[in-house]
């Protein structure tokens, strides 16, 4: 076992939760693409090398060195009982999408508070020194707050005004409640509301270097509205470039009319791919394009890419100038011309002097920055603050 590097520190009890719809980790099975599942498996399987009691409240087809606790409940996927109210989002037909959606959340979110009512039962038992969350939106909240263990969620969304009021109020009211963002542009509008900022990290070895990639362009994604699959065809046409997209899509208005009627000769979909082939994909491209139309909170698809030695060009909006050096492991673009309008042009000046980027530097800035291994170093730290400020 590696020893814990913070020294004259004792090992923690933990509790861990991210969500039960799939298991931990996601099996092929799984047709989304849900960051915040395989983020917390690393964060789990980091803390028991480095000798921490973790218990992990998860589905029951988990995998896991961490102890298990799925209280008799698989994955919601998997649970036949509930296969007439729930089924995978890229199985929803186009008919009534969005009413559909808005009942399956429902299905999700009652699901979980089965599994997060066992989670702070528990935790009230005092078995636990801290309870680790990463947040898919708000609902473990009040659970949380009435239970005097600390607990530390991740906040993976943009920091907007409704959530600002929420963890404010929640906040004051219950100071045992400490909130962890992904990235300094996401929590700039509200600092004071969060404990830390820890940046996500990515297994690197499942994203080999490529120092020698062939003639196209990469995006991948959900594809949706805000990753800007739209502008990047744009871009591609307007370049004259090759383009391969990867990501799931719902059966929405968004893919029906801005993204499938363009996918034809230079332009190509490839669909939600198992890792191996998704890692081959950025190996080989000269460079990822990211146009987004967001203020994106983290955006692991960058990290993922630099680590094959692929450099990013993106639009400098949200947390990419944090992620992406400039000039150095890719290219920054203002996002908008001085009109106000959409700025392709600078994209593909971008585009023509990808060759001046080293892909090492790319691979580089990864290893030093964005590893599981850092990410769950400044959690552990986290933890322990906290827990020596709740003594004093």
């Amino acid at each position: 076992m590696r020893k814990n590097n913070i020294k004259n520190k004792k090992m923690l009890k933990i509790a861990v939760f991210c969500a039960n719809e799939f298991s931990i980790p996601p099996s092929k099975k799984m047709k989304d693409i849900y960051a915040p599942l395989w983020i917390t498996h690393y964060v789990v399987e980091e803390l028991v090398k480095k000798g921490h009691k973790v218990t992990l409240f998860a589905s029951s087809d988990s995998k896991t060195k961490a102890e298990l606790v799925s209280d008799n409940l698989i994955s919601l996927s998997e649970n036949k009982e509930l296969s007439k109210f729930y089924k995978q989002i890229t199985e929803l037909d186009r008919s009534q999408i969005y009413r559909k959606l808005s009942k399956r959340k429902d299905v999700i979110h009652n699901y979980e508070y089965i599994l997060i009512s066992k989670l702070y039962q528990m935790a009230l038992a005092k078995k636990f020194d801290i309870i680790y969350i990463n947040l898919i939106r708000l609902r473990p909240l009040p659970f949380a707050a009435l239970c005097p263990t600390p607990t530390v969620f991740t906040f993976n969304d943009p920091l907007t005004s409704l959530t600002k009021f929420f963890f404010s109020e929640y906040k004051k009211r219950y100071p045992h409640l400490h909130f962890v963002g992904i990235s300094k542009s996401q929590i700039k509008s509200a600092p004071d509301l969060f404990s830390a900022v820890v940046y996500n990290g990515i297994e690197i070895k499942n994203f080999p270097f490529n120092p020698k990639p062939k003639n196209y362009l990469f995006t991948a994604g959900r594809i949706v509205q805000e990753k800007g699959i739209y502008e990047a065809i744009q871009i591609t046409k307007k370049s004259k470039e090759k383009l391969i997209i990867a990501g799931r899509h719902i059966n929405d208005l968004y893919w029906y009319n801005e993204v499938k009627p363009y996918l034809s000769g230079r332009i190509q979909y490839k669909g939600l791919l198992p890792l191996n082939k998704l890692s081959k994909l950025y190996q080989n491209a000269k460079a990822f394009i990211f146009p987004l139309k967001w203020e994106e909170p983290f955006g692991l698809i960058m990290a993922e890419a630099m680590s094959c030695g692929t450099p990013v060009i993106a639009f400098n909006r949200g947390s990419v100038p944090e992620v992406v050096k400039d000039k150095k492991t890719g290219f920054l673009v203002p996002p908008f011309t001085n009109n106000k309008k959409i700025n392709y042009k600078g994209f593909i000046e971008a585009i023509k002097k990808i060759s001046q980027i080293d892909r090492r530097e790319c691979r580089r800035h990864i290893e030093e920055k964005f590893t599981i291994e850092k990410m769950v170093d400044n959690y552990e730290k986290v933890f322990y603050d906290i827990l020596e400020n709740r003594e004093l």
